[in-house]
């Protein structure tokens, strides 16, 4: 705004000049007062000087107001505005659009302002304050950023494409593109924040998980429940097991939906159903199944299928046990029935073992087998017990002669023999697998390294004639031998020590 005053009586002018025009206002007199709004969108410059002086502005393309008025005259921003559209000169600016709303749709229902709502699609609306409308070209729209000055409508209203807008917080913002000057900053545009909630709560974290199998019939049912727009609806959600409506807690900061205390579950399988809802009304449906098993498995065990004597210290454990719920696992086996490092060793549960070897196995007389199991759920059975009598038919095994316990040659030879005749023997070296059965008495190697070795051999006895040695027709223990093979000229290294020290 330029300002001139000086003062005439009851005078009062009008002044406008548009487009390309310069204006130019000469005083001479006294007593007059003039009061100039001069709105520049294009460029120029504004002149002015006090008394007897003119008063001069030139510019292309610039809208120019003048009051020349005997009255005291006082015009800022705002009212330049009011004053153009008095003279039917519209001025560009945030004011020329106003009440921008939203609804479903046009004609549909209103959409509150940061409120969470389902739609997608929004319908905006908003009011023309300027006149002649004709002054706007039409509109710039944006989501989420300063829109610039690309018309997007020509009618004060804009539809959004069919589930266009994702879910979460968002601010619409409309422009007006005017035939003057057009800011885009923040605050030349209306904005709506449209909060927009269409995606339901997601559910995770089950606990028992699917398929579970547990022990506790007070175990708590929890989940993870969390919705990242509008929140989980407490009051709407809800929580069935087994089809029963149970209570819950439901932690804000943790995210975390529990059955409340107290709640029993049933021995067998459990089924839990979840119907989470956010505060908009979108929901999941969330279910799954576990296993809750509180007994252990019951069963017996038998001795060779329940004979009362065995002439093998190899026996076969037959096993009949039942578990319901979730099912036998494992078996654990014992001679003694202590079950300390036989609880390391499970073995997977099977209807016979074969090839138990029982407790001293080179000696007749009554043996005791103690058995227990595992279930699925991880209950763990009482302790039961079979018993056999051992009568061995079964031959010994001797070694007659091997190699000394410490020696310089690498090459070993063994003479063996059985405790009845007519045995087969089988023999290994250290880690070699066992050698087939055979009627020879003796065994040589050769080329053997430094270091330890050991030698097994076993007899066996085709008992039942069928032509084959099996696991009861042998040894149960079989004989073996350790020794000793020396670096070469380890022996004239420690006998030159020995008369070194006796001299």
């Amino acid at each position: 705004m330029a300002r001139i005053e000086k003062v005439i009586p009851a005078l009062a002018l009008f002044i406008f000049c548009v487009s390309g025009w310069g204006l130019a206002i000469e005083l001479t007199g006294v007593n007059t007062r003039i009061d100039i709004i001069v709105v520049i969108s294009g460029g120029g410059a504004v002149i002015s000087s006090n008394s007897d002086a003119k008063f001069t502005a030139i510019g292309e393309n610039n809208i120019y107001i003048a009051l020349l008025s005997s009255a005291s005259h006082n015009f800022y921003s705002g009212q330049g505005r009011l004053l153009g559209q008095f003279l039917g000169l519209p001025l560009p600016g945030p004011t020329l659009i106003s009440d921008l709303r939203a609804y479903t749709e046009p004609m549909g229902s209103v959409i509150p302002e940061k409120i969470w709502q389902q739609d997608k699609d929004p319908y905006f609306t908003w009011h023309i304050d300027v006149e002649p409308a004709s002054y706007l070209k039409g509109f710039s729209v944006a989501l989420d950023t300063m829109p610039d000055v690309t018309i997007d409508t020509g009618a004060p209203a804009y539809q959004f494409p069919e589930n266009s807008i994702p879910s979460g917080k968002h601010t619409f913002y409309v422009l007006p593109v005017s035939l003057g000057e057009n800011p885009t900053d923040e605050n030349s545009a209306l904005k709506f924040e449209i909060w927009v909630d269409r995606d339901p709560p997601y559910v995770n974290q089950l606990s028992p998980s699917s398929g579970q199998i547990i022990t506790g019939l007070s175990t708590p049912i929890s989940c993870m429940i969390e919705d990242v727009d509008s929140g989980v609806d407490v009051v709407m959600t809800t929580l069935s097991l087994n089809g029963d409506t149970l209570a819950f807690e439901y932690n804000e900061e943790t995210k975390i939906f529990k059955s409340a205390a107290g709640t029993l579950l049933s021995e067998g399988k459990n089924s839990v159903l979840v119907k989470a809802y956010d505060k908009t009304g979108n929901y999941v449906t969330k279910g799954w199944d576990f296993i809750v098993d509180t007994q252990p498995p019951q069963g017996t065990i038998t001795i060779n299928g329940g004979q009362a004597i065995t002439h093998s210290a190899y026996v076969s454990i037959d096993v009949d046990v039942e578990d319901a719920i979730s099912g036998v696992q494992s078996i654990y086996l014992s001679n003694d029935g202590v079950f300390d490092t036989e609880m390391g060793h499970p073995l997977p549960y099977r209807r016979v073992i074969t090839g138990w070897l029982l407790d001293q196995p080179d000696v007749d007389g009554a043996k005791t087998v103690y058995a227990k199991f595992r279930d699925a759920a991880g209950n763990l059975s009482e302790m039961y017990k079979a018993a056999i009598v051992l009568k061995r038919l079964t031959p010994e095994t001797r070694i007659i002669s091997g190699p000394a316990s410490i020696t310089e040659k690498q090459d070993a030879g063994f003479k063996y023999e059985a405790s009845k005749a007519g045995c087969s023997f089988s023999y290994k070296l250290d880690t070699i697998d066992w050698s087939p059965w055979s009627s020879s008495d003796e065994a040589r190697f050769s080329g053997l390294a430094a270091g330890n070795h050991y030698f097994y051999v076993k007899a066996g006895f085709d008992l039942n004639g069928d032509g084959k040695v099996t696991i009861d027709e042998e040894d149960a223990t079989p004989a073996q031998w350790v020794w000793t093979v020396q670096p070469e000229g380890a022996f004239d290294k420690l006998k030159k020590r020995i008369l070194f020290w006796r001299r």
